[in-house]
């Protein structure tokens, strides 16, 4: 193990002081007549499509909610069916001093509530993925309080009533900044603007709010009898994703939004902002029928293999025998896959990722990046470190699209023993990209997946 870490050390101060393509590292760090540096392709490997684990949406211990997600549905011969929803789950407001909850004002007075609003902001960096850039959408609420010293996944089902409150049934997304609300509603009098959704309650839920008085709002026990939470899915299957992040650094965007009239001072418009004390998507996905399907039931899929985000497939590398790299310092290991085209399918439309990661289970089961990105995670070289793990879409001379991921330092733990000799290729970031692609195997009949191994020997 100390001489994997002498040579990690090596490597990484190599690709920490030069912006060029790293080069192998080990060869001049022995005596010269014990010393030799080797390369092979032939490690033997297979390939397989297994599906995702369902992605930890939020972690109770650290009270952590997942970055962001998507809004829509998919449907296409490759990847099949795709449906993402999410509920949200209001949070009290309380007072910044005493921490004690702040009814809002309409609740003490006949101040009518006029409407009531899920703000959601848009993620601009992963914004959009297919065609639809309108969304016809339902709204259901939750029937009781949702816990929050629990994990939730992506694959949650709570209870919805069967009464839908939405209030009309579409919504229009853009990542152009538009008007959240306007000058009426803003403390300042001047228009706050950001790239958001907004879903609309009906009329019988306003009627609902406009009943309660201020005992409602005084505990999180009171306020789940009017409003636990709402389930927000979309209906008659648009093309496309729309990227959410309701929880993004510094926003003050996303929330339930009660807007109602102020008879207290000239007939003022306010509104009073719930936050979202949780937000968990549910992803459902449906492989039937599609190359996707097919690729999943086949076992070894040597052809052809299929990745693709936010909780979908993974494509799983194992290496039946590593005995030929015994007695060897790996000093640089990567494998190389090609996009394939496929008939029908447009990559135009639904592009494919633009980082794809390695990853293994653990000795209980869960899945973690190799110990090569574990060890070289640097914000302040993310450059120059992802140059050096490698996995980011590139292109060669003749225009093909291909991915080479490394993984030298785990190579070396599995050939010790130490981790299972079984990887896993996934679209990264994990929760945020929807990207899918397919991509040949290593007995693709054109550009095959390739593995290229670069070594010091140490035997004597």
């Amino acid at each position: 193990m100390k001489t994997i870490l002498f040579y990690l050390s090596c490597a990484v101060f190599l690709v920490l002081t030069a912006c060029t393509e790293p080069i192998t590292v080990g060869a001049n760090l022995l005596e010269n007549d014990r010393a030799a540096l080797g390369q092979t392709t032939d490690i033997p490997f297979t390939t397989r499509v297994v599906q995702s684990d369902s992605l930890l949406t939020y972690d109770s211990f650290d009270r952590l909610s997942i970055a962001g997600f998507s809004f829509g549905e998919l449907q296409d011969d490759v990847f099949g069916s795709t449906k993402h929803s999410f509920y949200a789950v209001p949070a009290l407001v309380r007072s910044n001093t005493t921490g004690l909850p702040m009814p809002p004002p309409f609740a003490y007075t006949d101040r009518d509530v006029d409407s009531v609003v899920v703000i959601m902001p848009i993620d601009t960096t992963y914004a959009f993925y297919g065609n639809a850039r309108q969304f016809n959408f339902r709204a259901g609420l939750i029937p009781s309080r949702v816990e929050d010293d629990v994990d939730y996944y992506s694959n949650l089902m709570l209870p919805r009533s069967l009464i839908d409150i939405n209030d009309g049934n579409l919504i229009t997304a853009n990542t152009t900044p538009t008007l959240l609300y306007d000058t009426l509603y803003a403390t300042n009098n001047d228009s706050v603007l950001a790239p958001h959704i907004r879903f609309k309650f009906d009329q019988n839920f306003v009627n609902n709010v406009n009943m309660r008085d201020e005992t409602t709002f005084d505990s999180d026990e009171a306020l789940s009898t009017l409003l636990a939470g709402v389930y927000l899915e979309t209906e008659n299957e648009p093309d496309g994703l729309v990227g959410l992040q309701p929880l993004s650094s510094g926003s003050q965007i996303s929330g339930f939004y009660f807007f109602y009239k102020d008879t207290s001072a000239s007939v003022t418009e306010r509104f009073y902002r719930m936050p979202l004390a949780l937000t968990l998507p549910r992803y459902e996905k449906t492989y039937t029928g599609s190359l996707a399907g097919n690729l999943l039931q086949s076992g070894n899929d040597l052809n052809q293999v299929a990745v693709s985000g936010q909780g979908g497939l993974m494509t799983e590398i194992n290496f039946p025998d590593l005995t030929m790299l015994e007695d060897k310092v790996i000093n640089q290991a990567e494998i190389v896959f090609f996009r394939e085209m496929i008939e029908n399918y447009s990559y135009d439309t639904y592009p494919t990722p633009s980082n794809l990661g390695l990853y293994y289970r653990t000795n209980n089961g869960i899945l973690v990046p190799i110990l090569d990105r574990q060890l070289l995670r640097n914000p302040d070289f993310t450059s120059v470190v992802n140059n050096f793990i490698g996995g980011n879409e590139l292109t060669d001379d003749e225009g093909n699209v291909f991915y080479r991921p490394r993984f030298s330092v785990h190579l070396q733990r599995m050939i010790d023993g130490e981790v299972p000799a079984t990887i896993y290729l996934r679209v990264i970031p994990v929760d945020r990209d929807a990207s899918r692609v397919i991509l040949g195997g290593p007995e693709a009949p054109v550009r095959p997946a390739t593995i290229k191994v670069i070594f010091t020997e140490i035997g004597g």
